[in-house]
């Protein structure tokens, strides 16, 4: 091979047989670099050291063989296939190529082959359609370990082998010398760079069980690595930010203390302990970025408010974005109760407010005299400016995108930059937070107020609806209200689901003597919100609505939440939706509704809520039962959790050893963590957020 010349990063095309057309495919599955496509590692090893006894074959069982081609021929037609015919063990097993025949031309009648695939039986045709198919001759060495790459078709095993295979030697030639010193790679036993690479693409292929050890040793290697590059950005960005400049706070800690007595309730000590941690934050120089998580009913609003408390005590101005007009409806009314026997100005800011009164708030804002302001995506706008911002709380936090979050911040730092906190009712398993939220001051609200009873929750067949209307009656006859959500509002022939109109006219005759109310989108939004102080009020028994109602509604009255066609929800939207209701010291219920024929999973998703009332235990539960799910694949926009070969368990697994690592990672040079970083296609200018 030839090494005299240097091959660019960025150039796929400078590598043997790759055009426009391969380049394009190789983009399609991640591979943009000659970085992407060395460590586009393979998600398996096929073992080949065996061969399938034809006695043993099964249908749709996976095969391997080899043989003798018999006869090769194609079929007439507009599309004709490719049928090979070959002898194994005097019985003759059919070869069919259905597109791209083609590349096959190369098999003629006299080859010897090992061919591999799922078998298909069909009376006394015994076919293989599509089989990887390798030609033996005396002059190549036969791989019984094969590496399998996840190509979606997009390009052949055999061609992202041989390119992996030009792109190893020219590395091996170049004589690259590994980042992590033999001190660090004895320690966590890691392979060296190249070793590791070659335990992946080019397993041995005598012992197959070695191979796959030695496969994942090689996989731990570039997970390990992954995860330390991930975490050198975060430590820059965190660093980086916090050059910044964040405003003096002066709290009046006796103000504090006689604003907490005057509480109707009392405060748990972990919302006491997200106070102080809050306090501390707010007397670094610095910005600080926070993240709170609670269980839903757990208290964060009474949390933002005292925070909001200290910052309006420094003569400072405090932002509070929300996801929903009604949620924004709610925190105003909150806060100007909270705060109605101090000078404190509150007000709310939405895009539907009147020309008029939207230019005197955004007057007030400006000039200073409000000293809280609540709102939807109206406050991202740029004409939204303040007079000295010194706090943004982010409510529901999961519910904006990254860039609408910066938004808020960026058009109204000059000098000093305000303090950020963001809530979030979404529990992820607590391990899983670590990982993720690492470049965040992080506090959990993990207990529930005084005299909270557990949510009775009960999954249940739609068959059973007389006996689920028998419970409805007997808290209708307590004077007590009920949520009946639906997945979707109308009818639609494409999905078999229950909807808004449908319940509410079924929910009309069975209870014709109770007031019923309907809320949704597509509801003129003044109709909306008054159907909705109709339900805060008493003067309606049964919301049927759709999941508008998931985030932060607080109705005291409002004991029972039925959810129709559970099965469609996912787990963590179904516990927020059970958290609408409990938040008094009256006994509560959550009925989740399914079709009969739903899957046993589904079924275990719905056991879940049924067994655990705490929204970290759910999650952990969502972790175990979606496995590698969307926890760090979530692409929102802006979003960098998306990682390329972690995941969600490997993030778990190795936090301890990455999180030990960084101390040895010091000794890496500047030109060394920079050239790690590069290669998991990240770079160092990277401005992570939440």
């Amino acid at each position: 091979m030839n090494t005299k010349y240097s091959l660019e990063d960025n150039d796929l095309e400078g590598l043997p047989s790759v055009g426009p057309s391969t380049k394009s495919r190789l983009n399609a599955i991640g591979i943009r670099r000659i970085s992407d496509l060395i460590l586009f590692l393979p998600s398996f090893l096929i073992d080949k050291t065996k061969l399938t006894n034809l006695a043993d074959i099964e249908n749709s069982s996976s095969c391997l063989f080899i043989g003798e081609i018999v006869r090769v021929f194609k079929t007439k037609g507009f599309k004709p296939n490719l049928i090979v015919n070959v002898n194994v063990e005097k019985t003759n097993i059919q070869i069919r190529f259905l597109h791209k025949i083609i590349i096959y031309s190369n098999l003629k009648a006299g080859q010897k082959i090992r061919f591999s695939g799922l078998i298909r039986i069909k009376g006394k045709l015994i076919e293989m359609i599509h089989p990887d198919v390798e030609i033996l001759t005396g002059k190549k060495n036969i791989e019984n370990i094969v590496p399998y790459y996840k190509t979606k078709r997009m390009i052949s095993q055999n061609k992202i082998r041989k390119l992996i295979k030009y792109v190893y030697e020219y590395l091996a030639n170049k004589n690259n010398i590994d980042i992590f010193s033999q001190r660090l790679l004895d320690k966590l036993e890691l392979p060296q760079y190249l070793d590791a690479l070659k335990y992946c693409h080019f397993p041995d292929s005598h012992n197959f069980d070695e191979s796959t050890l030695l496969f994942e040793s090689g996989r731990q290697r570039f997970i390990i690595e992954e995860l330390l590059a991930y975490k050198l950005i975060l430590n820059d960005a965190k660093n980086k930010y916090q050059l910044n400049k964040s405003a003096k706070f002066l709290i009046d800690d006796e103000q504090v203390t006689k604003f907490i007595r005057r509480l109707p309730f009392n405060l748990t000590s972990s919302q006491i302990q997200a106070i102080n941690a809050i306090k501390q934050s707010f007397k670094n120089t610095f910005p600080t970025k926070r993240l709170i998580q609670g269980d839903v009913g757990s208290g964060k609003t009474i949390v933002a408010a005292i925070a909001s408390l200290y910052t309006t005590q420094s003569n400072l101005q405090v932002a509070i974005l929300v996801p929903t007009e009604i949620l924004a409806d709610q925190h105003f009314k909150t806060f100007k109760k909270l705060f109605s026997d101090s000078p404190i100005e509150v007000a709310c800011l939405k895009r539907k407010l009147l020309d008029k009164n939207k230019k005197i708030i955004l007057g007030s804002i400006s000039n200073g005299t409000i000293n809280i302001v609540i709102g939807t995506h109206a406050l991202i706008e740029k004409n939204v400016t303040f007079k000295k911002l010194g706090l943004i709380i982010i409510d529901e936090q999961h519910k904006f995108g990254i860039q609408q979050r910066i938004q808020i911040s960026s058009n109204n730092v000059k000098d000093i930059y305000p303090h950020e906190i963001y809530l979030s009712a979404t529990p992820i398993p607590r391990s899983l937070s670590l990982v993720l939220y690492e470049g965040l001051d992080y506090t959990i609200i993990d207990q529930m107020p005084k005299g909270r009873k557990t949510i009775f929750t009960k999954a249940m067949e739609s068959t059973d609806k007389s006996e689920l209307y028998d419970h409805i009656l007997n808290i209708l006859l307590l004077k007590e209200q009920i949520y009946w959500v639906c997945s979707c509002i109308n009818l639609t022939e494409s999905l078999e689901a229950e909807h808004v109109t449908g319940i509410f006219d079924t929910l009309s005759t069975e209870f014709a003597s109770y007031k019923i109310g309907i809320l949704h989108g597509k509801n003129n939004t003044n109709d909306n919100n008054k159907t909705m102080n109709l339900f805060v009020k008493g003067e309606i028994d049964i919301l049927v609505c759709t999941t508008m109602i998931e985030v932060g509604i607080d109705v005291p009255n409002a004991t029972c939440i039925v959810v129709e066609d559970s099965n469609r929800f996912g787990l963590s939207q179904l516990h927020q939706l059970r958290g609408r209701v409990g938040r008094s010291d009256k006994q509560s219920y959550c009925y989740l509704v399914y079709k009969e024929g739903i899957t046993d999973i589904a079924k275990s998703r719905l056991a879940t809520l049924e067994k655990y009332s705490n929204g970290f235990n759910v999650a952990e539960e969502d972790l175990k039962l979606r496995g590698e799910g969307d926890y760090l694949g979530v692409k929102q926009s802006g979003s960098h959790h998306n990682f390329k070969l972690a995941t969600p368990d490997d993030a778990i697994l190795n936090y301890d050893i990455v999180k030990d690592t960084m101390k040895i990672l010091d000794e890496l040079s500047s030109k060394d963590k920079d050239k790690l970083i590069k290669r998991w296609g990240r770079d160092r200018s990277e401005t992570l957020e939440l």
